[in-house]
């Protein structure tokens, strides 16, 4: 019988990529952006951080982000490694944090977007052309909102799945009511190898109190948004 594969040693360090075109400041000071260099397994690869700005020192670098980028990574390359037999590698692992260092909530918002859309897009109304899905600053809920108010009716134009979807969305949102300022915020990888759901389960639980089926609904529509998000990886 095998024994199972040995741990290596991950090396996440951060540094400012002076190769690139800075940004120059009013005083003519250079900023550039931070990048991050990861060694798995004596190989290296380097990659822009995902959160980041341009700065001029490392010691500018907002508090929290650079321990909770490489928390990412590693949960990453464990999560990755596990899943195979033979020795795992860096390659693809730009692609992979892509998409894996995505927040749940975009991730949520970028599943329900175009499902809110196409049901606005139903009305026919002409009111449909002043709303912003592009804009980042449009959420879901926002744009809910608004086409609340444009259009008479507007929840006939929504069928059960979206109406129960965008009910869990405001649930969840309510778990998170106020603005998250650091670096702490649960990604997809979170949710793919499971180390945020024990916490998911207890603020619900907190939250609701007895009301399993919202909990259900919730866990239900992070599923399906989830499920989008990491297709985007078979592409």
């Amino acid at each position: 019988m095998k024994g199972s594969k040995k741990e290596k040693k991950i090396t996440v360090k951060f540094f400012l990529n002076e190769l690139v075109e800075p940004a120059v400041g009013e005083r003519g000071q250079k900023h550039y952006p931070l990048y991050l260099q990861v060694t798995y397994n004596r190989k290296n690869m380097q990659f822009k951080s995902k959160y980041s700005e341009y700065y001029g020192t490392l010691e500018e670098v907002r508090p929290g982000l650079m321990q909770f980028e490489e928390k990412i990574i590693r949960s990453i390359i464990a999560y990755e490694a596990g899943k195979i037999k033979d020795e795992y590698d860096l390659k693809g692992l730009k692609r992979k944090y892509d998409v894996y260092s995505i927040s749940l909530l975009e991730a949520v918002e970028k599943y329900l977007k175009p499902k809110l859309r196409l049901a606005i897009l139903k009305t026919n109304d002409e009111l449909t052309n002043v709303l912003n899905f592009y804009d980042q600053m449009a959420t879901v809920g926002l744009l809910y909102k608004a086409a609340g108010r444009l259009f008479r009716d507007f929840d006939r134009y929504t069928n059960e799945t979206l109406q129960v979807e965008l009910e869990a969305y405001k649930h969840y949102q309510m778990l998170y009511s106020r603005p998250i300022l650091s670096y702490n915020f649960p990604t997809v990888i979170e949710w793919v190898d499971g180390s945020y759901k024990e916490e998911l389960e207890k603020k619900l639980i907190a939250v609701f109190k007895n009301k399993a089926e919202i909990a259900k609904e919730v866990k239900s529509l992070i599923n399906q948004a989830i499920k989008k998000t990491v297709k985007q990886l078979e592409e």
